[in-house]
């Protein structure tokens, strides 16, 4: 009876024994894992916040760009010489309004241009008129040809239309690594809502 006791302690003692050592293997293997699944799952949520952030920034800057070609299409024209005209200082006025839009992201990575254009005979392209920049961006030259998106100037030859474009230099989150600038851009097609068309008055 004493041996059976004996032999019964130690398998009890073995087992014991046995099951620590699987515990500590367990534990290193769920360590292990988690060690390789850890900058995975990190890169997933980095892709996600740099993602969600860059989205609300488009979506920004397209609010930006429909403001500002909204407000300066309805700009009330001054008849100086019996021509509807449009000041510079009243489209660099609609252009600051319009920057308050990419808050909370910095204005100061904003610019925009805003120019007025013909519709040419192709309807496919159409002429700069005038053209006014905001903070360090390039005017388009006065009687310079861009193209128009597909569709848009299909019958409209000889109309103008106030053209908004906004780019916005943007950095992404610092957080496991610092990631260069990229420009998004959007631009606005609106037609002149007081007058067909805006003459230029600039320095005024």
């Amino acid at each position: 009876m004493m041996r059976l006791d004996v032999r019964a302690a130690l398998f009890l003692r073995r087992a014991t024994r046995l099951g620590c050592a699987l515990g500590r293997d367990a534990r290193a293997t769920a360590a292990v894992e988690a060690a390789l699944i850890l900058p995975v799952a990190l890169t997933m949520l980095a892709l996600l916040l740099y993602g969600a952030e860059a989205f609300d920034a488009q979506r920004r800057v397209t609010l930006t760009a429909r403001t500002a070609t909204d407000l300066i299409t309805q700009t009330t024209p001054s008849y100086p010489s019996g021509t509807p005209s449009i000041a510079q200082s009243q489209v660099d006025t609609d252009l600051a309004f319009a920057a308050f839009v990419i808050q909370p992201f910095a204005a100061s990575s904003l610019s925009m241009v805003a120019s007025e254009v013909l519709v040419n005979a192709d309807q496919a392209t159409a002429t700069v008129k005038w053209s006014e920049p905001y903070n360090g961006a390039t005017a388009r030259a006065p009687g310079s040809t861009i193209t128009l998106p597909t569709g848009l100037g299909s019958g409209q030859v000889g109309n103008y239309f106030v053209l908004g474009e906004v780019y916005y230099a943007f950095t992404p989150l610092n957080l496991f690594t610092q990631l260069s600038a990229i420009t998004l851009h959007d631009a606005i097609y609106l037609t002149p809502r007081t007058s067909a068309s805006f003459n230029f008055l600039a320095g005024q």
